[in-house]
């Protein structure tokens, strides 16, 4: 299987099952490498706390004052 067969599926994918897909996927190529990263219940519960939780993104375009301010601000530096 290769790359453009599994990211259709990916894109499907929760943000959880995202999560876990990143951690797996690190896992697996951190052994690859050699490396042994063993996960202790701290880190467990941490990684569980991540995949819980859900991500807000914000961007000056959609707030008109900041695009305003922006707008001002180059409107000044020409």
């Amino acid at each position: 299987m290769n790359i453009s067969e599994i990211l259709p599926a990916v894109s499907q994918l929760s943000h959880q099952d995202k999560l876990r897909l990143i951690f797996f996927l690190l896992l697996a190529a951190a052994k690859e490498e050699g490396c042994n990263l063993e996960i202790s219940n701290a880190e467990n519960i941490l990684l569980n706390q991540l995949t819980s939780t859900s991500a807000t993104i914000w961007s000056p375009q959609a707030d008109n004052k900041s695009v305003q301010a922006l707008s001002n601000l180059l409107a000044t530096a020409s």
